[in-house]
């Protein structure tokens, strides 16, 4: 017999975004539709057989220097990690115990759930309200670690500035401040970090930057807080060439903010394009779109999406059934998705 641990044989494993294969226009895991900076393929380009041979920076030094001069903090107030899920995960083992409770609400980003049931603790679920607002039990509730995701990470609703504040002047716990798509909201929460202790913000370099393939993320909180994750986190976590990439793609916050813009162009003109076709969108912050067809299941418009080489997502809960969630890709990827609904309804229609 084996012997798993009881909390793993229960768990049910968090499921990304599908990575197919062939000729799809895949949409459907936020991914940046467009190249990174040119800095980041010469940094990768110039990779030595030394930086390959050796083992990289175990503290990731330059690299969090470069970050913390971003972010406009100390490199000490800097954790870097192989994407921000090696954070969260750096998170829940330096914080939870088994039994322990985390705060979330819904919907959200789901491997915060799946990370805390690995360390066996549970999560208290806080839905958000019919207009997708935070709900008054989120804020002061009894969690050792709440989780929010700001844009949301399923709905790319914008929590309001002074809405998060409260949150970490009554939270009880640590409050982490999931910023992924932040950039394109153009707010950030980093500046609490100051104020405090109990605050960790996230940032990652796979939305913004173009940089998924290669996992890039930080961690910014007081350093006594970074102190106390560096413990935890597995040895070389950051290989050498994710490190020089990721240094030249913050480097270059010029292409970054043009790329950005151009999403953000693409997923406002988009979400009309949908409203005017009757479909019932949910105002977005992000990178992508969620909202509900005007006919038919969102399951029924995902799979004939599919069929005409577009990949979007959907999820199966009860809050979300009724909506594709699509990732903003080029304008004309997204033409193309709308020309398939089009083709879709005229080939539903009498």
């Amino acid at each position: 017999m084996i012997p798993v641990r009881a909390a793993i044989a229960a768990l049910a494993a968090y499921v990304p975004g599908r990575q197919p294969g062939g000729a799809l226009v895949k949409l459907n895991a936020n991914e940046n539709p467009y190249p990174p900076s040119p800095r980041v393929m010469r940094a990768v380009a110039a990779a030595t057989a030394e930086q390959v041979r050796l083992y990289p920076d175990a503290l990731a030094r330059g690299l969090r220097a470069t970050a913390a001069r971003v972010y406009g903090v100390g490199v000490e107030n800097v954790i870097a990690g192989n994407g921000s899920d090696d954070v969260l995960t750096m998170i829940v083992r330096t914080f939870l115990d088994p039994g322990d409770v985390i705060a979330v609400v819904d919907p959200t980003y789901t491997l915060y759930e799946t990370l805390a049931a690995m360390q066996g603790a549970r999560a208290e679920v806080f839905p958000l309200t019919a207009q997708w607002d935070l709900p008054e039990g989120l804020f002061g509730a009894a969690a050792r670690v709440t989780f929010l995701p700001n844009p949301n990470a399923q709905t790319g609703t914008l929590f309001p500035a002074g809405a998060v504040r409260r949150l970490c002047e009554e939270a009880r716990g640590m409050v982490v401040l999931d910023e992924a798509y932040a950039p394109f909201a153009g707010v950030s929460a980093i500046p609490l970090i100051k104020e405090f202790e109990h605050v960790i913000v996230l940032r990652t370099l796979s939305k913004s930057h173009a940089l998924a393939g290669l996992r890039v993320g930080f961690g910014v909180a007081q350093p006594q807080v970074i102190e106390m994750l560096m413990k935890v986190k597995d040895s070389y976590n950051l290989n050498a060439i994710s490190q020089a990439a990721g240094s030249a793609a913050l480097d270059d916050e010029a292409y970054v903010q043009e790329r950005v813009a151009a999403i953000v162009r693409t997923r406002e003109w988009f979400e009309r394009a949908l409203a005017q076709r009757g479909w019932e969108t949910v105002p977005s912050a992000a990178n992508f779109v969620l909202a509900a067809p005007p006919a038919g299941s969102a399951a029924e418009v995902v799979t004939a999406l599919e069929e005409r080489g577009y990949l979007v997502r959907h999820f199966a809960t009860p809050r979300l059934q009724r909506y594709v969630r699509f990732s903003m890709g080029t304008d004309e990827q997204m033409r193309g998705v709308l020309a398939a609904l089009d083709e879709m309804l005229a080939a539903c229609s009498p």
